[in-house]
């Protein structure tokens, strides 16, 4: 998956308000020039917000293409949550992924 303009990234927001746990999510990446000579790598781990939007994986800085390599999403409440994963292209969203995950499952993507 690319993110390939500056306005474009990507987001996490659950169905709505956890019961006792936020969701833990992790991702990876790395950055691209015209070239495709790797630029820059990084990744990030943070948690839901209920039904508000988190920044998964930031837009890329101008020039640059963000490969995602690696996203995951670890149910860590005590009950099922719904999971709608979309890009944000400049307040244009677009859904990836809407799914509900079980108490324990994790949403993976690899690529």
């Amino acid at each position: 998956m690319n993110l390939d303009a500056t306005t474009k990234s990507l987001e996490v927001l659950l169905g709505g308000t956890v019961t006792t746990n936020q969701l833990v999510l992790a991702s990876s990446y790395v950055d691209v020039d015209a070239t495709f000579a790797i630029v820059g790598a990084g990744e990030n781990d943070l948690l839901t917000n209920n039904a508000t939007a988190v920044t998964f994986v930031a837009a890329p800085t101008t020039g640059r293409t963000r490969k995602i390599s690696f996203l995951s999403v670890y149910n860590n409440d005590t009950v099922p949550a719904t999971v709608t994963v979309r890009i944000n292209n400049n307040g244009t969203f677009r859904i990836v992924c809407k799914v509900t995950l079980a108490v324990g499952d994790t949403l993976f993507y690899g690529g």
